[in-house]
């Protein structure tokens, strides 16, 4: 969601005795432009490793061994929709430090953004639950035919890849290059979401690893599984909406802060690498919170100003 390239954009030669001139595109920087197609084609990857069929060896040995391969390849799945979030951030850097920004770049993000962030954690959320709620047959299916729930789970990830692509085509027409524009989004911006599934997912799949303690209790992997679907249905109408939500990175760590900030960062940054997935979680949903919590909050705010006047 960033604009990151370069165009020179001129009147096509066989429609200049036309009212309305196409414009074509002659050039473009390279740099931010692959930058940002990396981060279309971590989307691509997330959606093949989502989707890959299991090999006939895998089918054969069992259920045990294919639950495990479509684990794995579901996690890598996950990280490839983080790799697309870090080009996502370094693209639109990129070609503002080197004022290459135009509205071509701005269209290449968003198309690249819609496969990371909209088609590829619809798919990632779909393959995980139908994977651990649906009995297993050889192979899974993208829409089980008798299940009603599983029509359900299709149904949440159309709205959520519906809604991400709204909201990206939402943001090409409102957004303004000012920086002020840039200190919240309207709607939850699709990377936030995207990243809220995929922590669901890696967290899904991480705790099983656990043998005893209360990581590895069955209800709490179960709540997960459970929570994934709703927490996707709940991104999917937010970035949709018109709740505001802060620009993390530009809110939160841009300009002068203070000691104190600076040690609470760091206190967060060593959990985050002890507890990883679980700090991701946590994150992920309080920034999924924050929109509707901040929502509440000012309406509170203006009730009590407009009671005093009123008296």
């Amino acid at each position: 969601m960033n604009d990151e390239s370069m165009q020179d954009l001129v009147p096509d030669p066989d429609q200049t005795g036309s009212n309305v001139r196409r414009r074509v595109l002659r050039s473009t920087v390279a740099l931010p432009s692959l930058v940002t197609l990396a981060n279309g084609i971590a989307g691509f990857g997330a959606i093949h490793f989502a989707t890959k069929p299991l090999p006939p060896a895998i089918i054969a040995a069992g259920e045990g061994a294919a639950a495990t391969w479509i684990a794995n390849n579901l996690v890598i799945a996950a990280w490839m929709i983080f790799v697309g979030m870090v080009f996502d951030a370094l693209d639109g850097r990129i070609a503002r430090m080197t004022g290459q920004t135009s509205e071509f770049g701005a269209q290449l993000d968003s198309l690249c953004d819609a496969v990371t962030f909209g088609i590829a954690p619809a798919i990632l959320m779909l393959r995980t639950v139908q994977a651990e709620l649906f009995p297993f047959v050889g192979e899974v299916d993208i829409l089980p035919q008798a299940a009603i729930l599983g029509r359900a789970v299709w149904f949440i990830a159309a709205v959520y890849c519906s809604c991400a692509i709204l909201r990206l085509a939402r943001f090409n027409v409102e957004n303004t290059p000012d920086l002020s524009s840039h200190l919240e989004f309207k709607g939850m911006p699709s990377p936030a979401a995207a990243m809220t599934v995929a922590s669901l997912v890696l967290l899904h799949a991480h705790l099983p690893t656990f043998t005893e303690g209360w990581r590895a209790a069955h209800w709490l992997s179960q709540t997960v599984i459970w929570a994934i679907p709703v927490v996707t249905l709940a991104s999917a109408l937010l970035m949709g909406s018109q709740v505001r939500f802060p620009h993390l990175a530009n809110k939160y760590l841009g300009g002068r802060k203070s000691f104190r900030y600076l040690v609470c960062m760091a206190i967060i940054a060593v959990g985050a690498i002890v507890y990883f997935r679980f700090i991701l979680v946590t994150i992920a949903m309080l920034f999924l919170c924050s929109g509707p919590a901040n929502l509440l909050w000012r309406k509170i705010r203006r009730k009590r100003i407009d009671k005093p006047a009123e008296a």
